[in-house]
């Protein structure tokens, strides 16, 4: 059974890379976003495929292969995006279960803003188990050499057992790729930093890649009204007095919710889940840190079960032989690099 792609191509919360976008990155005389939407169309994995963004300037760059999709069956449309990425794909998300699988009171459509009505919307959606229990896929736009056998091996190969899964791409996939041009690639330059893992007992370094996957349904509300919190406030990576406020206000609420016995979700065993919230914070340091290099906290299995324990709710990671996905574009050292040799990263 073929399954729904969005592609998030929005430019609010976005990072700008030599005064664009990133899905709007020129890469050989088209933007990233069109690279993205053509491996899409190619994926036979897929048979519907939403991109949210800029409205209209997505549809008049996308027109042309929004019409190849529709010769080849598959449905391709464009959404308006919201205040931020969370927002864009849950609006998304209740447009598609509208236009596919249960027709929706406009009213709760046209809510805008977390905490607005479309929370109350997924609460009386998760009790339909059919629409509950249907698994969506999700993709950046700012990765112009993926290709189409990517996408399908991470939405045909995604564990069902899990509620929300992020996408990761093993080292030596990626080097494999880069060793195609003609010079090394610095790392350093492109910001790009690899995590070590224990996985099954051996040693893995991972990247992220530009896939996630899940049953938005299956993921607790308190999850999502948390992950909101955080997106609205990301911006305290670029520090500054003003975002120090909004640390203060994330250290606020992740007490709240994760402390408090009487009023938050985990009032029941609430021990074994402060212990797992310490693992986790431990974890944490370990492994992004590099501050220790203690296998136990590695461990991607146990970072799995300490997380189901503390959100009630299965995610993890989903690994894959993916090196385009993993290419995104973040740098202007990535943009010449990825121009100069982009047919041999993209075909070899």
């Amino acid at each position: 059974m073929k399954e729904i792609l969005f592609i998030a191509a929005g430019t609010r919360g976005a990072k700008r890379v030599r005064d664009r976008f990133q899905p709007f990155v020129p890469i050989r005389g088209r933007y990233c976003v069109e690279y993205v939407l053509d491996a899409a169309l190619g994926a036979g994995t897929i048979d519907r495929i939403c991109v949210w963004g800029e409205k209209p300037a997505l549809e008049a760059i996308l027109e042309p292969a929004i019409r190849r999709g529709a010769g080849r069956g598959i449905e391709v449309w464009v959404l308006q995006e919201k205040d931020n990425f969370l927002d864009s794909f849950l609006f998304s998300y209740l447009h598609c279960v509208d236009r596919h699988w249960l027709p929706l009171d406009r009213k709760l459509l046209a809510g805008t803003g977390m905490g607005q009505p479309q929370w109350d919307l997924m609460r009386e959606l998760a009790k339909e188990s059919s629409i509950a229990d249907r698994p969506v896929n999700l993709i950046l736009s700012d990765t112009p050499l993926i290709r189409s056998e990517e996408i399908d091996t991470m939405v045909a190969n995604k564990n069902p057992a899990m509620d929300l899964v992020f996408g990761r791409t093993p080292r030596p996939v990626v080097d494999a790729l880069l060793a195609r041009a003609h010079e090394p690639f610095c790392y350093e330059d492109a910001v790009k930093n690899y995590y070590h893992y224990n996985v099954h007992g051996a040693e893995v370094a991972l990247i992220v890649n530009s896939f996630m996957a899940g049953r938005p349904l299956r993921v607790p509300g308190y999850i999502w009204n948390f992950a909101a919190h955080l997106f609205a406030n990301r911006t305290i990576i670029e520090g500054g007095r003003f975002n120090l406020n909004k640390i203060r206000g994330n250290l606020a609420l992740f007490r709240s919710v994760f402390s408090s016995v009487e009023q938050s979700a985990f009032s029941r065993n609430s021990y074994l889940r402060l212990k797992a919230f310490s693992f986790l914070v431990r974890a944490y340091l370990i492994i992004i840190k590099n501050k220790s290099a203690q296998r136990k906290f590695r461990d991607l299995a146990l970072l799995e079960e300490k997380v189901a324990l503390l959100t009630h709710c299965a995610i993890g990671y989903q690994i894959g032989d993916c090196a385009g996905m993993a290419m995104d574009i973040d740098t202007a050292y990535e943009i010449e690099y990825v121009d100069r040799f982009f047919h041999l990263l993209r075909e070899g």
